[in-house]
């Protein structure tokens, strides 16, 4: 599906953060069903945790059907959060084609990107050194901000392979670091809410959050110098 740029109007509405709401709230009843079919991907894995006395095949199982569906699942996510934005509303025959085309570049290009999470998480508990925990964690803070326009990236630039999604996503950061942090501390918070809500994470927040990051992505990439990683 070619997603095709569309950002002259931009300037003119209201930004990144405000369009958000106003998109969920035009698209309510269908961003509650499309945030539902996503979470149905982490719910075995939620299960598995939560009941610790099923068999360990069982388990293992469950896990690995969420850790594995959850990637292209939040592909999909961020391809129709982009539509969206960009006026055509989700529906079921749009949801089936996005979930076919993005299922394996998705699984590709965002892996390797979560992976290095636990890469450095596994360093920090390897070396207990203080000053390697620091580093560790610092570059976990950078890296997670950069995460911000994974899924964004992935749909805008569909050439792009996972080096690619990952200096584009820092050329953003640094160029916009102020942007970014914000757009992170919006989105963090909305996903704190719903943890702790636990019925707004299965309802809402993780489509507010793509939406929000597809939203500010967008909204830099339309004055970016040079565009994202291929300079």
């Amino acid at each position: 599906m070619p997603f095709l740029w569309d950002t002259g109007s931009r300037d003119e509405r209201r930004g990144p953060i405000w369009e958000t709401f106003a998109v969920v709230r035009d698209n309510l009843e269908r961003m509650v069903a499309l945030n539902a079919a996503w979470s149905m991907q982490l719910l075995p894995g939620v299960l598995a945790l939560a009941f610790p006395g099923l068999p360990p095949w069982l388990r293992a199982a469950m896990l690995l059907y969420s850790a594995t569906l959850i990637i292209p699942a939040t592909g999909a996510l961020y391809a129709l959060m982009l539509s969206t934005a960009r006026g055509e509303p989700p529906s079921v025959e749009l949801a089936l084609g996005v979930a076919r085309e993005m299922a394996l570049p998705s699984l590709l290009r965002l892996t390797p990107l979560l992976g290095l999470f636990g890469v450095l998480a596994w360093t920090g508990m390897l070396v207990p050194a203080p000053a390697v925990t620091t580093l560790v964690t610092l570059l976990c803070l950078l890296w997670y901000v950069c995460s911000v326009y994974w899924g964004p990236l992935l749909v805008l630039e569909p050439e792009l392979g996972s080096v690619g999604i990952a200096r584009g996503s820092a050329e953003l950061v640094w160029h916009y670091p102020l942007q970014s942090l914000a757009i992170c501390a919006v989105a963090t918070s909305a996903l704190a809410v719903g943890v702790a809500s636990v019925g707004g994470f299965f309802l809402i927040v993780p489509v507010v959050v793509a939406l929000l990051h597809v939203e500010m992505c967008v909204h830099l990439l339309g004055r970016a110098p040079g565009g994202t990683g291929r300079r």
